[in-house]
């Protein structure tokens, strides 16, 4: 039989243990996914350009608009090892200074529900 590893080591892990090992195991793929089911549930148009090569080098993986709200999100996603390049960083310190609200999303901000909360922000 497997036993899982809290069962050998003879404890149980913490809900934020169980979220962490989830989010490692999430691809950015996934990840994408997630966020954009969630937002359209919300009533967000999404933006992604599938194919960036011929795109400027580093701009963000979704444009998320909630025209109701007023609401005009602009998010990187990564992995939780994933890197931001230079292109990346450049292009949300950017948009931040214009006033747009940019940034990046791991998954752990998934399980722990920062981007479902975001997404709620007036």
């Amino acid at each position: 039989m497997n036993e899982s590893p809290e069962v050998r080591l003879g404890r149980s892990i913490s809900l934020a243990e169980y979220h962490q090992l989830q989010a490692e195991q999430m691809t950015e793929a996934q990840l994408q996914a997630v966020v954009i089911a969630a937002a359209k549930a919300r009533g967000f148009l999404v933006y992604h350009t599938f194919d960036s090569r011929r795109s400027a080098a580093g701009y963000p993986d979704l444009h998320m608009v909630h025209a109701a709200r007023g609401v005009s999100l602009m998010r990187e996603l990564k992995t939780q090892k994933g890197r931001v390049s230079a292109d990346q960083a450049g292009w949300l310190t950017a948009l931040e200074a214009a006033g747009v609200d940019a940034g990046v999303w791991r998954p752990i901000d998934w399980f722990t529900g920062r981007i479902n909360t975001q997404l709620d922000q007036p």
